[in-house]
């Protein structure tokens, strides 16, 4: 009973990670290869945020109200990374076009 303000919030997560997943493959559908290059840590971060924390199995350990909530919050942080890094391949493509050639020096 302790445990279901941090329950309520894993569907949340779990519906986040989700619908980001969903943009980043949208926009990896518009990109040149460079550019699916730079986003491709994101689908690293989605798949570390789905695989990790919050895989079924992980998510029925007995943790106490507080452990739950922070163990969310690691989702929420890789949620965030690949939110940054499409946001950012997003300005890439809107400035130099979808097919903009990524030179490493």
């Amino acid at each position: 009973m302790a445990r279901a303000g941090s329950e309520d919030r894993t569907p949340t997560v779990k519906l986040k990670v989700m619908q980001e997943r969903e943009r980043v493959a949208e926009l990896n559908g518009k990109l040149g290869e460079d550019l699916k290059q730079v986003l491709k840590p994101a689908l690293s971060q989605l798949d570390f945020a789905e695989k990790y924390f919050l895989d079924d199995k992980i998510l029925k350990e007995q943790r106490t109200p507080a452990q739950l909530a922070r163990w969310l919050g690691g989702a929420e942080t890789a949620l965030k990374i690949a939110a940054q890094i499409r946001e950012y391949v997003e300005g890439l493509s809107e400035r130099y076009g979808p097919n903009a050639r990524v030179i490493s020096g």
